[in-house]
């Protein structure tokens, strides 16, 4: 549903008029985002300190869709609260026009404080693994852009994140993370931290802060206070880092500090316990256990660390609130006072609006929530600091504005335009270009003209990313045009198939893509994938042939696979669901594989280093020995 012209500018008149008292509140002495303040219901506050999410509704058929326009139940709860921000999904996103007139109506129908404040619009788009824009540019992924060791092409990297972004309509992003991934089996973070090396992430974070901040984009530091060192994914339980403060000050803080002091805007918290800092504890009325309070409810990490120790000034988000931890332990309510009191600005997601309960649902916590605070349960004073930071960080970012909805379909067409452009293709691929890294090669590479080849890929959705990699080689006369490299999906082979290919290829290409250690345990049910490989390389070997296993996610899984003749690293393999030479925009696709593929079909020099220390394996685990040092990689 959209806003009539005629209620357009009733609503700009009376934004003018509030404006104009505003102004006269400040003239008189008050700032504009204190004399807001003093103008807001209790009810106003708390949506104010509110971020949710609209991805999906569930349409008259029961069945869950993508929401790419306000509907009308959505229109009314808008235009009921002044939500302090929304987050954007993926669901919002599948066309960038569409996503464009989406965000207009969101901010339009919000008309957030009478036309005296927009919504902050938020996506989390960091890059490589994590990313929102579904013909956007997926960009390599932070441990790529550590293994290329160019802070020049790390800004320009969040430039382009943030400049396509910013195209929509977005103010910034939820980005960078800068976590340490000091603990190889993290089954969250990985990939997208830059390194197991706090300096490391430090310097990269600064150089993606000012390449978004040269975008226009707002930048968020993630998972304060670290969440590198854990082996479990507080989406789905309760991740516990035994560490003293003086521990997390020497490795997991120094880049929270670093971002602080290149000017991050945001610091998303973490559902995290740290039993020997956080003392308090909550006894559970979904579980009845007492548990320890985790960061994001703690006031000694969000006041007194974050904002007494490092001097953070800006504003203070949660991860999403319905993530399991939180959702198993916290009664919401209690969640949503013990975060308020701890120092936290805004509360992300803190209900499933995909339903029309569930804009009920939101509607009825903004209510009970501001009813604690009118009882006393939840301290007003806290509410109004928050307020009051979200407010005045608006106005230093020229937000307590009405939102100006001018010339949609030109905005939107040049988004159409811009996102995940051609060019913007080709910068990430030459980016990832730079990140492969070679970490064996027993006289395999490069190998002789003529010689039969193969690629075996372990997802279905490679397999049109090897084909294009090849045809783009031919195109570029790097390969003859009668070069046959098949490409197979490893899973769909038959032990016959699997044996004739070894016996016939002289080179085989397979690609191991590992998002947990547990998957390197060929025995277990995860390993399905390790199980092949290793008959791969079994059986090639009985015949004579050579195998280069490119590590497509974990890096870790090159102690795996010590057999291999050749091992390279490329640190994402995320496949393609369209041909980016038959179609625009195409849908986003990693240009991490092609680029590994491609360096070594044609030869390429190979200039990345290993951003992180590779253990050797004891067993089917990794152990404390280090087999591949940090920056290795073969001269």
């Amino acid at each position: 549903m959209i806003v009539s012209g005629k209620a357009r500018k009733m609503l700009a008149l009376l934004g003018m008029i509030l404006l104009w008292a505003v102004a006269a509140g400040a003239a008189a002495g008050e700032g504009l985002a204190e004399t807001i303040l003093s103008s807001m219901t209790t009810e106003e506050k708390i949506a104010q300190l509110l971020m949710p999410a609209f991805y999906q509704y569930t349409d008259a058929g029961g069945k869950k869709a993508d929401r790419t326009e306000v509907t009308p139940d959505m229109q009314a709860l808008l235009e009921k609260y002044p939500f302090g921000g929304v987050v954007f999904g993926i669901q919002n996103n599948r066309n960038s026009g569409d996503a464009v007139r989406f965000l207009d109506q969101v901010q339009v129908s919000m008309n957030s404080l009478g036309g005296r404040c927009q919504a902050l619009t938020f996506l989390d788009q960091e890059g490589g693994y994590v990313t929102r824009l579904a013909r956007g540019t997926q960009m390599p992924g932070n441990m790529a852009l550590a293994a290329a060791r160019d802070l020049a092409m790390t800004e320009e990297a969040a430039a382009l994140i943030g400049g396509e972004v910013r195209r929509i309509g977005y103010s910034g992003v939820l980005a960078p993370v800068v976590d340490v991934n000091n603990e190889p089996a993290n089954p969250v973070i990985n990939v997208r931290s830059f390194s197991d090396d706090p300096e490391i992430v430090s310097e990269q974070a600064q150089a993606f802060i000012r390449g978004l901040h040269s975008a226009g984009s707002l930048a968020t530091l993630k998972h304060f206070p670290g969440h590198g060192d854990t082996s479990v994914d507080s989406h789905y339980g309760v991740p516990c880092l035994d560490k003293s403060y003086e521990e997390l000050k020497a490795l997991e803080l120094r880049p929270f500090q670093a971002g602080i002091d290149a000017g991050a805007d945001l610091v998303m918290t973490a559902h995290i316990q740290f039993p020997r800092i956080e003392k308090g504890t909550y006894l559970s009325p979904v579980t009845g256990e007492e548990v320890l309070l985790p960061a994001t409810l703690s006031r000694v990490f969000l006041t007194d660390i974050l904002r007494g120790d490092m001097g953070f000034e800006g504003l203070v988000i949660t991860d999403a609130m319905n993530m399991d931890f939180i959702r198993s332990h916290f009664d919401p309510l209690d969640a949503a006072r013990l975060a308020i009191e701890a120092g936290v600005d805004l509360i992300l997601r803190p209900v499933d609006t995909s339903t029309r309960d569930g804009l009920e649902a939101l509607d009825l916590y903004v209510r009970q929530v501001a009813a604690m605070a009118g009882e006393g349960r939840l301290s007003m004073e806290a509410v109004n600091t928050a307020v009051l930071r979200v407010l005045s960080f608006k106005e230093k970012h020229g937000l307590l504005t009405a939102w100006v909805s001018g010339n949609v379909e030109e905005r939107a067409a040049a988004a159409e335009t811009e996102v995940g452009s051609a060019g913007h293709h080709e910068t990430e691929f030459a980016m990832a270009k730079r990140a492969v890294t070679m970490v064996r090669n027993d006289g395999v590479w490069p190998v002789k003209a003529g010689e039969s080849m193969v690629i075996l890929v372990p997802y279905e959705t490679e397999i049109l990313t090897g084909e294009y990699t090849v045809n783009r080689l031919k195109e570029e006369g790097l390969l003859p045009r009668d070069t046959q490299i098949p490409v197979r999906y490893l899973l769909n082979l038959s032990p016959r198939e699997m044996e004739e290919i070894c016996r016939e290829t002289q080179h085989i290409i397979a690609v191991s893509v590992v998002y947990r250690l547990s998957e390197l345990n060929a025995s277990s049910p995860e390993g399905v994938r390790t199980a092949c490989l290793d008959r791969v390389i079994a059986l090639a070997h009985a015949c004579g042939r050579d195998v280069t296993v490119i590590s497509g996610h974990l890096p870790y899984d090159l102690a795996r696979f010590q057999a291999a003749d050749a091992l390279v690293a490329c640190y994402g393999a995320r496949g393609m669901p369209e041909d980016p030479a038959r179609v625009s925009p195409v849908q986003q696709y990693g240009p991490n594989l092609p680029a590994a593929l491609y360096l070594l079909l044609s030869g390429g020099e190979m200039k990345g280093v290993l951003p992180v220390n590779i253990p050797a394996m004891n067993g089917t685990a990794l152990s404390d020995t280090v087999l591949y040092p940090r920056f290795y990689s073969l001269p």
